[in-house]
């Protein structure tokens, strides 16, 4: 065991660093000078990173408001972070010495060092004998308050500087807006009215706010809490942002909170860094008390010793608008509206000419519909409306809805807007306005979107390639059979996992490793093909599956996936004998070729030197060859769809797709939806031990390893 004198070495130089500062180079150490980075004049473009990463970037979608944002800044002038660099000179970086001996605080030895221990602290001033006379006039909310400095400095910043007032006075104006609605809930559950200013804090009172934690709303929910506590958070819908719901899932929220802690000041820090959090920190520290754990490290996140602190100034500011000036501040109105039910699927264009109002205050109305328009995905749908308004609305209405030319779809598993806009006679453009779609990749099978309304209903589309082209796919090099089962393909899309297909196809993830060339730590990339072999009765209409008819199927790194993959692309697959004094630069001049792709097809190197008879693969271009050079050719068919079919047509023991006596296919074998047979390769050797790769199943889902 490594002795506490050793542990101490080891973590003193880190003692001695501040932060990111610890990373300069040698020679800023040597003479303790702190550089950095120049700012670039080249912004970040989050479309090219967003399409290297296949997903939306972290944070890139935030929107915090200019009060938020200015807080926030204060904060970090105000409250460094502990252990973050400090303006000026640094020290140079050199070793320090320990201090004499390591005396025990309870009278025993191997204790930690005091340069390593905690900062001696006095006891916590009262909260009945504020250290500042202004601060005893103050009436105090229904909140237990301390005058801890945190709680002075918030204060002093809402009542002197002018970027705290700015806030502040933006805060207590949009806090009228929505005052009633929370209070009223707050009563519901028998909870403290001054629990608003916690949702100040948050947000700011704006329903539109996110966070880099994915928190939205007035409440700032993140989508499992909000789910938890009965909040719908869908493509269509985010009631996160609806005031009245996430005000009343805040409530029960905060009750619970309360509940377990029994403490404000912890039911706060709990809402903020989870009460999980919150209780491994009493457990690993020993108190239950907030202002405690607040002042040791790692006792809790920064900003949660920094949240509770300004909840109990923007309460005591709250009750107290004239000591600190906002006694004339001239407030936003309250939320008022009518409530009228329409149909699914209208616009906010529409909602508004029926309302004679303009888009933005329906918006504005119904923050929770986040596409523009109420959610298609149910039968109706209660909106609210400017007060006044809902008398003459639904005549209004019928007329603009008339306008509106749409119907819904369910989206399949694996369908894509270019599926649909294909089927409807569409465009993807058009689709992505009726849906306010920015990402394809965000649509799954099972939600519904808005199409151009049409006469008829179009049949669902397969997917495939181009009509006259054969779908080249190559499976492993091994056989499988499955009574009761059919072999199907499936095309992958952005945003597909094994768990989501093994769900929708009833198999397991290994069920799809087994059967295809899958590594289960790689992310699935569009326009994979996996085969998978469900059940008969497997609802075919649920799901994009490839046209059987227009599959091929071939053993990966077989030499007929090999010549019909050349194809495909439209080049020839030959064989080249090397000569005395040929080269690879010689050889690919002379079939129009760059001496780096010859090399990389042969896994040469560039400089690589070629012996006489040595074989060299080359993919031509061209079907005009050589003759006297050439060991193999294969033609280049005109199409590359025509290659594969005469292919078919000539190999194999039987017709292709068809599982020949053996159980098993031809190794170029036709795709068929078989009973439970692969006809994917050809049976494996035996491996002395008896019996091949063809065996059979129960009929129940497969199991991996079981086939």
């Amino acid at each position: 065991m490594r002795s506490v004198l050793s542990i101490a070495l080891a973590l003193l130089p880190a003692a001695g660093l501040a932060g990111p500062a610890a990373a300069n180079d040698s020679s800023n150490a040597r003479t303790g000078v702190r550089t950095s980075l120049p700012a670039s004049t080249t912004r970040e473009s989050f479309a090219e990173r967003k399409a290297v990463r296949g997903v939306a970037l972290d944070g890139a979608e935030t929107s915090e408001s200019p009060e938020l944002r200015a807080m926030r800044r204060f904060e970090e002038q105000a409250f460094p972070r502990p252990g973050a660099a400090l303006p000026g000179p640094e020290p140079d970086d050199v070793p320090q010495t320990l201090p004499p001996g390591l005396e025990g605080r309870w009278g025993g030895t191997g204790d930690i060092p005091r340069v390593l221990r905690s900062p001696e602290r006095g006891a916590a001033p009262p909260a009945a004998k504020p250290g500042k006379e202004w601060l005893s006039q103050l009436t105090l909310p229904d909140l237990p308050v301390r005058w801890e400095p945190q709680v002075v400095r918030y204060l002093e910043f809402f009542k002197d500087d002018a970027k705290g007032r700015g806030i502040m006075t933006s805060w207590l104006k949009k806090m009228s807006r929505y005052r009633a609605i929370i209070e009223q809930r707050l009563d519901e559950q028998g909870l403290p009215r001054d629990l608003i200013y916690l949702a100040m804090v948050e947000s700011g009172f704006d329903p539109g706010a996110t966070s880099l934690k994915s928190a939205g709303g007035v409440w700032q929910f993140i989508p499992g809490a909000a789910r938890a506590y009965g909040l719908e958070v869908s493509r269509w819908v985010d009631a996160r942002r609806d005031p009245e719901r996430a005000a009343e899932a805040a409530a029960h929220l905060l009750k619970d909170l309360y509940v377990r802690f029994g403490s404000w000041p912890l039911a706060f820090a709990a809402y903020n860094a989870g009460y999980g959090a919150i209780l491994r920190s009493i457990a690993r520290f020993n108190t239950n008390d907030f202002w405690e754990l607040a002042r040791h490290e790692a006792g809790l996140p920064w900003e949660t010793t920094l949240y509770v602190p300004k909840i109990l100034a923007a309460a005591i500011v709250g009750h107290n608008l004239k000591a600190f000036g906002f006694a004339e501040l001239a407030q936003d109105p309250p939320w008022q509206f009518d409530r009228v039910e329409v149909a699914s699927g209208i616009s906010f264009a529409s909602l508004a000419h029926a309302a004679g109002a303009r888009p933005d205050v329906i918006e504005d109305l119904n923050p929770e519909y986040i596409r523009g328009r109420v959610p298609p995905d149910r039968p109706s749908v209660a909106i609210r409306v400017p007060l006044g308004s809902a008398a003459t609305f639904g005549k209004a209405l019928a007329e603009a809805r008339a306008t509106e030319r749409v119907q819904t779809l369910v989206l399949r598993f694996g369908e894509t807007l270019d599926d649909v806009a294909k089927a409807r006679g569409s465009s993807v453009r058009e689709l992505k306005r009726l849906n306010a779609v920015s990402d394809p990749a965000e649509l799954r099978g099972g939600m519904t979107i808005l199409v151009p309304a049409r006469g008829t209903p179009a049949a669902p589309p397969t997917a495939t390639a181009d009509d006259d082209d054969t779908i080249l796919v190559a499976v492993p090099d091994r056989a499988f059979a499955y009574p009761g089962r059919e072999r199907v393909f499936y095309r992958t899309r952005d945003g597909d996992t094994l768990a989501d297909i093994a769900a929708v196809f009833d198999v397991t993830p290994d069920n799809i490793i087994e059967w295809n060339n899958i590594d289960p730590e790689a992310k699935l990339q569009p326009k994979l093909i996996l085969q998978l072999f469900v059940a008969e009765d497997f609802d075919r209409a649920t799901v994009v599956l490839l046209d059987p008819d227009k599959v091929r199927v071939v053993t990966l790194g077989s030499e007929e996936f090999l010549e019909l993959e050349a194809a495909r692309r439209g080049k020839t697959r030959l064989f080249y004998s090397a000569r005395a004094g040929d080269t690879l630069g010689k050889i690919a001049k002379r079939y129009g070729l760059a001496p780096g792709d010859l090399a990389r097809v042969n896994r040469l190197s560039a400089t690589s030197e070629l012996t006489e008879g040595q074989h060299i693969v080359v993919y031509s271009p061209t079907p005009e060859l050589p003759k006297e050079i050439t060991a193999k050719v294969t033609g280049a068919p005109k199409k590359p769809a025509l290659a594969m079919k005469e292919a078919a047509s000539k190999g194999g023991k039987g017709a292709p797709g068809k599982p020949d006596q053996s159980g098993h296919g031809s190794t170029a074998s036709k795709a068929s939806p078989s009973k439970g047979v692969a006809n994917s390769a050809p049976a494996p050797k035996s491996n002395g031990k008896g019996g091949n790769n063809a065996q059979s199943g129960s009929g129940k889902k497969p199991t991996n390893g079981k086939h």
